[in-house]
């Protein structure tokens, strides 16, 4: 039983330890200066990575598309790579927003917010531990690419 006592917090401690902040490209190099209205069009899902995991995924481009419609505030998502990945949107039209505060824009998708987004040229860079909220841990980075 005393070895349970103290493996256990041992466990623990490794657990939360593994949960850390990574600097993303999004956190450093990108400044946002564009409208919610640079969203318009299709982006592919090119690069998933961090979590508790650590995973790092690649996709091809017209795996995993979404596309925005900012006139109805719409999200159609079209993923071929289904349920076999840790990317968790489904296929289908979803409703979104952007929360904007002080420079700094947050998606929410489906009343679920996703994180800070940076557009840059032809790319986006979404950030799941920053919050409009506040910051977390081992959430996602996601690119997109036109």
């Amino acid at each position: 039983m005393k070895k349970i006592v103290y493996i256990l917090p041992i466990l623990i401690l490794v657990v939360l330890s593994a949960c850390k902040k990574e600097v993303s490209p999004a956190n450093t190099s990108h400044q946002n200066t564009h409208a919610t209205s640079d969203l318009d069009g299709k982006w592919n899902l090119v690069h998933l990575y961090g979590g508790i995991a650590g995973i790092n995924e690649n996709y091809a481009s017209g795996e995993i598309e979404w596309t925005f419609n900012t006139q109805n505030a719409t999200l159609t998502v079209n993923n071929t790579v289904g349920n076999s990945s840790y990317y968790s949107l489904p296929s289908g039209t979803y409703p979104f927003q952007q929360i904007s505060n002080s420079n700094q824009n947050y998606l929410v998708i489906d009343a679920n917010e996703l994180g800070q987004f940076v557009i840059s040229g032809n790319q986006i860079f979404i950030d799941e531990n920053k919050k409009s909220t506040g910051e977390g841990a081992c959430g996602f980075y996601m690119e997109l690419e036109r």
